[in-house]
């Protein structure tokens, strides 16, 4: 059995003395990067003042490094047993790129800085985390890979659709493999909370928010503004439509032609934007006559246990060594094998 910890892909450089204001480690994630400190994840949604989030970031970036450390301190304290075998991705359109970098990068032996008083352990603490085997691959064959041999168990063809907050993917999948001219990268949920600030700008003062802080809201359906609450379902429900229109409508109908639907009557949908059901409806109307729609269970962790899943597939020791690492734009998933209790 699998299990997923995720926690928010913001952070904010922090200084302060942060003692006993978490539950634990995932809430309390509070890491050191080059000699600076920053708050991660829920820690800096409650302490920072501004955190933020980096977009489809490089190996090279202070985001990804920052979040690739949090993420293998996740794994440590989830109970991964050491030397890992880890599986992480990126975006069809990039993980050729940087897939070597990311290899070299996480590879070996990682020697990790935390300040552990949020949650209540020591001032500087510090952990290894052997990586024996690191494998990288493109994030829609973590959906494939997670549909296949997950709780689904998918056999037949089906087409699998990801819809993240960096970028959107798809695929056609076949029990042989996918089919690679279909694969697609497309604009994320991004290009509609950034068409969302813009429209509430227009009769709000929101008083400087984040990139996260509107993500937000737009999953709440509702936003503060001058201690007032309005509510955002309509103007979601547009910037929804508008986006699937503009953007994953003619995407798909350049990746798939009528040969691709003639092998498959299925549709995957995983990734946060299949927890939408504006856009899950814009699928269904488009889709609806000639396939089967599905969200997958945990859309949102999808991804990650199909790295999982794949990382176990390839270790050649016990699944307990697996980790599948999504360092998503929106949240980072940390997925491990679940011991088996007696």
């Amino acid at each position: 059995m699998l299990k997923t910890k995720s926690f928010p892909s913001v952070f904010e450089t922090n200084t302060t003395e942060l003692v006993d204001v978490a539950d634990g480690l995932l809430e309390g994630l509070k890491v050191q990067v080059d000699d600076e400190q920053y708050v991660v994840g829920d820690l800096a949604l409650r302490e920072g003042t501004a955190p933020h989030k980096g977009i489809n970031n490089a190996p090279s970036d202070l985001d990804y490094r920052l979040l690739l450390r949090a993420g293998l301190l996740v794994a440590q304290a989830g109970g991964a047993d050491t030397p890992l075998t880890l599986t992480t991705g990126f975006p069809y359109s990039s993980y050729r790129v940087h897939r070597r970098s990311a290899g070299n990068l996480i590879e070996g032996e990682q020697e990790i800085e935390f300040d552990g008083r949020p949650f209540g352990e020591g001032e500087h603490s510090i952990v290894g985390v052997d990586i024996a085997d690191v494998e990288v691959l493109p994030e829609i064959e973590g959906h494939v890979t997670a549909t296949r041999e997950g709780e689904i168990e998918e056999d037949d063809p089906f087409f699998a659709v990801s819809l993240g907050y960096g970028t959107f993917e798809s695929v056609l999948s076949l029990p042989s493999g996918p089919v690679q001219r279909t694969a697609t990268s497309g604009h994320g949920l991004r290009y509609a909370t950034s068409m969302m600030a813009e429209r509430l700008r227009e009769k709000h003062y929101l008083d400087m928010p984040t990139e996260h802080q509107i993500d937000m809201a737009m999953r709440r359906g509702t936003v503060v503004a001058g201690r007032q609450r309005y509510d955002l379902s309509e103007l979601r429900q547009k910037v929804l439509r508008i986006y699937y229109n503009d953007v994953v409508s003619p995407a798909l109908k350049k990746a798939f032609d009528d040969s691709d639907f003639g092998q498959t009557r299925k549709m995957y949908l995983a990734g946060g934007g299949a927890l939408y059901t504006e856009l899950v409806d814009a699928f269904d109307d488009e889709f609806g006559e000639v396939l089967s729609l599905e969200v997958v269970p945990d859309p949102a962790a999808h991804v990650s246990r199909g790295f999982a899943l794949h990382a176990a597939g390839v270790n050649g020791k016990s699944p307990d060594h697996a980790v599948g690492l999504d360092l998503g734009n929106a949240n980072t998933s940390v997925t491990l094998f679940d011991r088996e209790r007696a």
